[in-house]
């Protein structure tokens, strides 16, 4: 659908922007001529038919044209960054890796041949400028299109894929773009996102569908296309965000005719405030996931907009308990959202497709409450709960509030099996600050009162490992407590001082 829209538009109106990607202007025209140039090359490269097709360039403009190229042929794609993305992949069905004839890339030649893959080297520099490349009909070169595959960010705890074919995008992409209020004057912000991601990938696909711009920016400059473009939306995760305003060094000017969509986990106090400051004062959250697309966008103008989201009225999540029954309003469950777009479950994995995908719905494996008024809070993932004396607690709410009382950089709560063989409840906090044994006691009375009966230590660490998409990564983060610990009662049998930054009082 979104690359018939393409054709259409460079037949309409050839030379409205199609994109921006680092300062490149690129017209609908050229966009369409970029395609079909490199549909017409790999059409001469006799790709095995009916297998997957990795894509691998450095530059995400030439991704997304061989990608069209190829899906336009009938392959389905997958993007990779780098030889150790693709060979991590795992799927059986791989027969071609493509990357440009301007990349200088020996480890993908290396890969292909060990994988005995097809190479291909697509000249994109010179092949579109050809003189037989033309703009053709929208259906000349859309008739039979392949899928794409995404990665999810983890959210059931490990990375997962799912195939995204026309149909299942046929019923999604139209209704991202009304969500979203995205139409062909929109100038959409998708700053680095990969086309592994579900926004990376669907962001743009929703702006060229109506015949809008899409701008892409890679790091370390995130914050150039803010003042060389009036953007209308812009889309980040909080760790994304965060990491804007450290690098921009004051170079941000407020548009207030931008909506800022947030998305990718809780978003941080102090960190709206400083985005309605230096950004606009249009900031949502968006509640999303690969598996489900947009659930939630809450407009974030009270405190209490960063933990209630709006369900879109086009969608249907429920909360419920383990056998399954709806949940009065106020009660936890297990949240479940109904699928509308077809998508039938994780690729060449029957078995988390069991797990996840039951009866209509997606059960992305997290904890909620609905309100009474319909909104819904997150109280974090089902496998992220702590064991307090037989009760389990959500640490979601329990983390944002300790953020947002002691004004930190991030916090994770972990349980960590003791020497005695009890649970005992780490804190790990990263902070740009040194946080007073008086500034944690204040804060844990309040916040962690229902902990008090059990041993509840406070880590200090550099920083909280976090995958692509900015969540943190809970197994890694208790793999650093553990060593830290490790590390401390060491240095203790020595009778030397803790080696590692350890304040507060511990245990409570």
């Amino acid at each position: 659908m979104t690359l018939a829209s393409i054709y259409t538009r460079a037949r309409q109106s050839p030379d409205t922007t199609a994109v921006v990607c680092n300062g490149v202007r690129c017209s609908y025209a050229d966009f369409a001529r970029r395609i079909d140039a490199a549909r017409q090359f790999l059409a001469k490269r006799d790709l095995p038919a009916g297998t997957l097709a990795v894509t691998c360039f450095s530059n995400p403009f030439d991704d997304w044209v061989v990608g069209f190229a190829l899906r336009s042929l009938g392959h389905t794609t997958v993007a990779a960054s780098n030889a150790k993305e693709a060979s991590g992949l795992g799927l059986r069905n791989i027969g071609s890796l493509v990357t440009a004839t301007a990349e200088s890339r020996p480890e993908l030649s290396a890969l292909a041949s060990a994988a005995r893959w097809r190479y291909v080297r697509v000249p994109l520099d010179v092949q579109w400028r050809a003189a037989d490349v033309v703009v053709r009909e929208a259906d000349e070169a859309t008739t039979h299109c392949g899928g794409h595959i995404l990665q999810t960010s983890g959210t059931t705890g490990e990375y997962k894929m799912v195939v995204r074919d026309p149909a299942t995008e046929a019923v999604a992409i139209p209704l991202l773009a009304e969500i979203n209020g995205v139409d062909e004057a929109s100038v959409v912000y998708v700053a680095n996102f990969g086309l592994w991601t579900a926004g990376g990938y669907r962001w743009p696909l929703m702006t060229w569908s109506v015949g809008g711009t899409v701008v892409i920016q890679q790091a370390p400059d995130l914050h150039l296309p803010l003042s060389r473009h009036s953007m209308t939306h812009m889309f980040s995760t909080p760790e994304m965000l965060s990491v804007l305003m450290r690098t921009s060094a004051g170079a941000l000017t407020r548009n207030d005719a931008m909506r800022l969509l947030v998305t990718g986990g809780a978003m941080p106090a102090g960190l709206l405030a400083d985005a309605k400051r230096f950004l606009t004062r249009q900031v949502y959250s968006m509640l999303a996931s690969t598996e489900a697309s947009t659930l939630a966008m809450t407009p974030l103008e009270h405190p209490e907009d960063l933990l209630w989201h709006r369900i879109l009225p086009s969608r249907e999540v429920q909360v419920v308990d383990e056998a399954g029954v709806v949940c009065a309003p106020g009660q936890e469950g297990l949240i479940r959202v109904r699928i509308i777009d077809g998508l039938k479950g994780y690729l060449e994995d029957e078995a988390a497709t069991r797990e996840f995908f039951r009866d209509g719905f997606f059960y992305p494996g997290d904890l909620g409450v609905l309100g009474a008024d319909g909104r819904l809070s997150l109280h974090g993932r089902a496998s992220d709960v702590v064991n307090v004396l037989g009760h389990k607690v959500a640490t979601a709410p329990l983390e944002r509030a300790l953020q947002d009382r002691l004004g930190v950089d991030g916090v994770c709560i972990v349980s960590i099996r003791g020497g005695s063989g009890d649970d005992e409840i780490h804190v790990a906090i990263q902070s740009g600050r040194k946080i007073t044994p008086a500034e944690w006691d204040a804060a844990a009375t309040i916040e962690l009162a229902m902990m008090r009966r059990v041993p509840v230590h406070v880590d200090f660490i550099d920083a909280l490992p976090k995958n692509a998409m900015g969540k943190v990564v809970r197994q890694q983060v208790k793999e650093q407590v553990l060593e830290a610990v490790r590390i401390r009662d060491a240095a203790v049998r020595d009778g030397h001082e803790p080696g590692i930054r350890l304040e507060g009082p511990t245990p409570i």
